[in-house]
């Protein structure tokens, strides 16, 4: 079988695949239970020995109760929201959306009653990335030897998987975009309808990947020269049809981020959305200004990110990462622009596409969101940089780049595992952990509570937000929302009766109880330190 195709620029003396080569495509599929081996030995805690139920972390129920209502209801049945500020359609938002298909297919594959069905789908994802990245960019022993380390080091990758993020699927959506590009790369003289294939793919996946997270879109600029690049095999027709196809990629996610954002989700905890920002950034009239505002933001940005690492904060860490591969990625480009013999496959413009894309994406996130969730949105970005940084940083010898790189990220996570181990400690099945029995009790009891009603506000618990011991939302009937409430708004809203939600949820040592009492609210259910209490009949 031939290792590299015939239009493939690596010389390869014998062109077969060396055994060497297949153990390390083995061990990049298997590379997420590497981790979680990994993980077990660095913190004492085993994928094996999982439980949903000891998170400490509100976003993994939430992950948990949104699959269990799309197979279960579909469409909510009450007010998922926040400030009881309801949205004008009772739907999910484009985050929600695009970032839970891959999990609704998936649980299918896995169900959705163990606590830990997201798991499962997490590491289903990271070895399916990992085999389309062997099948597509069938890297060499050195290379797959440097994948396998930089995928088993980046314990990121096995936090987010073994903790129910989901960010897994950007992982796998990212991944395989930098295959797809690989692949193109290597595979110059392929047939037209194979390179068609690709470029499909690769902006299908920008477009469902911006839709998420409005910032994406720079990525298209990769498709789009490879769409116009010198040795592209598109005809005339075909790459007027696939600049069409990227624009509209771009402006079809766009608009259904803003789509879905003015019109189905309500305003989140803070006062000033995405679209609040851009729009105060392009009305301020002068390009002094703008610049201003910019320059401003990315020194608050590094402010915080000093913050974190300072406080020894995993937030800090993937922002480090990626200065650190951004400055490799240029050197690369310059070395490869200046090199005496230059390969002619368009390596040097897709780094610096990738560079351009990946510093209008941080751009976008440190000027319209909050550097705080940097870690979340340059996650896939560094996975990204860090695949180029080894297919792409030495093709017949170690290579600067690479192993430079991979220093870099061992650097990083030797402070975050010795600073601060907790960053990476998984949930575990310990002696809090419900049995089945007293689970479905208490699901009975909650259904009893809480039954399903035509009004979605009856179907709606108002609380503040929360963080720890969210044990209890397991147990939710799958109709039952959550609409989040700032502590200001809802003592306003119990102070003037004027609760829209049928249930109102508060920590037992709350001051706002006594709001509560005072409206003569009934009390229907009181456990993991909070009581719940009913506003009306």
């Amino acid at each position: 079988m031939s290792y590299y195709s015939s239009g493939d620029p690596r010389p390869s003396s014998t062109g077969r695949i060396r055994p060497a080569a297949v153990l390390f495509w083995i061990l990049v599929i298997l590379a997420p239970f590497i981790s979680a081996a990994l993980l077990q030995l660095l913190t004492g805690t085993s994928a094996l020995r999982l439980d949903a139920w000891n998170t400490s972390w509100n976003d993994e129920v939430g992950y948990y109760r949104v699959i269990r209502l799309l197979r279960y209801e579909f469409s909510p049945r009450g007010m998922y929201g926040f400030n009881e500020d309801a949205p004008a359609n009772l739907a999910y938002g484009p985050y929600n959306i695009f970032t839970y298909l891959p999990y609704f297919v998936l649980s299918f594959f896995t169900g959705v009653e163990n606590h830990n069905f997201i798991y499962y789908s997490n590491a289903v994802l990271a070895v399916l990335a990992g085999l389309f990245y062997v099948l597509l960019v069938r890297p060499r022993a050195k290379e797959g030897f440097f994948t396998v380390l930089f995928l088993v080091t980046y314990l990121v990758a096995g936090r987010y998987i073994w903790s129910g993020m989901s960010e897994s699927s950007y992982n796998f959506f990212l991944i395989l975009f930098t295959a797809l590009v690989l692949w193109m790369i290597r595979h110059p003289f392929a047939p037209a309808s194979s390179q068609k294939a690709a470029l499909f793919a690769m902006i299908l996946i920008v477009f469902f990947w911006n839709t998420m997270r409005p910032y994406y879109f720079p990525l298209l600029l990769i498709p789009l020269y490879m769409i116009f690049r010198q040795k592209s095999a598109l005809s005339g027709g075909a790459k007027a049809l696939f600049f069409l196809l990227c624009a509209l990629s771009a402006a079809g996610s766009l608009g259904l981020f803003f789509f879905f954002t003015n019109y189905n989700v309500a305003r989140y905890f803070f006062d000033s959305t995405q679209t609040e920002t851009l729009k105060q950034l392009l009305s301020s009239g002068s390009p002094v200004k703008m610049a201003e505002q910019i320059l401003r933001a990315n020194l608050d940005a590094l402010r915080e990110i000093k913050g974190y690492l300072t406080a020894s904060r995993w937030a800090g860490g993937i922002p480090l990462l990626y200065f650190a591969q951004s400055l490799l990625l240029l050197i690369l480009l310059i070395r490869s622009l200046f090199a005496r013999s230059k390969n002619r496959d368009g390596r040097c413009a897709v780094i610096f596409f990738m560079l351009l894309g990946g510093a209008a994406i941080y751009e976008a996130n440190v000027v319209l969101y909050s550097p705080v969730q940097l870690h979340r949105m340059m996650l896939s970005v560094t996975l990204a940089y860090g695949l180029l940084l080894i297919e792409l940083g030495g093709e017949d010898r170690i290579g600067f780049e690479r192993v430079a790189g991979e220093i870099a990220l061992l650097a990083v996570m030797a402070f975050f595992v010795v600073k601060a181990p907790e960053n990476f400690r998984l949930p575990q099945i310990d002696s809090s952990t419900l049995s089945a029995a007293d689970e479905q009790a208490l699901k009975t009891e909650f259904r009893g509570i809480l039954p399903l009603e035509n009004d979605p506000w009856d179907n709606t618990i108002a609380k503040l937000p929360e963080s720890e011991n969210l044990q209890w939302e397991y147990m939710l009937p799958t109709y039952t929302s959550l609409n989040v409430c700032q502590t200001a708004v809802l003592e306003k809203l119990l102070t003037e009766g004027g609760v829209r939600s049928k249930f109102v949820l508060l920590s037992e040592k709350s001051d706002l109880n006594k709001l509560c009492e005072k409206q003569k609210y009934r009390v229907v259910w009181q456990g993991y330190g909070r009581i719940m209490y009913q506003t009306r009949d």
